[in-house]
């Protein structure tokens, strides 16, 4: 995975993934150690089918004097559907299906499109695949705590070199001990800049229509073709 890609959204994908397939399914047992935690997840991949959830984003970045909030809604379906639709507080669609990226930006009568067929398969196989874990491990150390007083189990991602610190400084998930499922994400870029996502309404392995994932353009909608930097 090029990890200069994380600047951009869809590729956020690959990392955010690890999160969401946490979720647990059957009956729970306990997970004390992390490569209990790794094989969970690597079996959940495996499993997974379709994720859905409720977001609530919020960016903090050096250039704004305060946070940066959104709310929207995450669907996934295997193998290559992935929809992001943000709500509040301005409304953003992005779409990536059949090896393409569109950004469909409502207010502005504007989308974007960006071909990802060449990078399609690295993204999708977080979602889906078990050597994902083995491949973040090659450019992070991680982490597990589990404190009995917290209701969580935290990951931390650290990098291993300098370089990819330039992209990524940091990762954390937070998992709910009694569900399993992911609470909390939280990025730090290379800048400084941190992102966080908090999840509610998980869905996973839940029929999703292939209607979902396909952008019904107004005809004035103007449409750019974008080169991937």
């Amino acid at each position: 995975m090029s990890l200069r890609l994380l600047k951009h959204p869809f590729a956020l994908l690959a990392v955010l993934a690890l999160a969401f397939t946490l979720a647990a399914s059957g009956a729970a047992r306990d997970v004390s150690s992390l490569d209990e935690v790794i094989k969970r997840v690597q079996d959940q991949q495996n499993n997974t089918t379709s994720l859905e959830a409720d977001f609530r984003q919020e960016k903090v970045l050096k250039l704004l004097a305060s946070p940066e909030v959104s709310t929207g809604r995450f669907v996934y379906s295997k193998p290559n559907n992935v929809l992001w639709q943000y709500d509040a507080p301005r409304r953003l669609e992005m779409l990536i299906t059949n090896g393409t990226l569109t950004t469909y930006y409502p207010d502005l009568h504007k989308a974007e499109s960006i071909e990802i067929k060449r990078y399609q398969d690295r993204i999708f196989k977080y979602l889906g695949a078990s050597g994902a874990i083995d491949e973040l491990g090659a450019y992070f150390n991680f982490t597990f705590s589990n404190r009995a007083d917290l209701p969580h189990f935290v990951l931390d991602l650290d990098p291993k070199s300098k370089g990819i610190a330039k992209r990524v400084r940091h990762i954390k998930i937070w998992i709910d001990k009694k569900s399993y499922l992911t609470t909390k994400f939280e990025y730090t870029e290379g800048d400084g800049d941190i992102t966080r996502y908090e999840f509610s309404n998980i869905k996973t392995n839940a029929p999703v229509a292939q209607s979902r994932f396909s952008l019904n353009l107004p005809p004035n909608t103007r449409i750019d073709a974008m080169k991937l930097q």
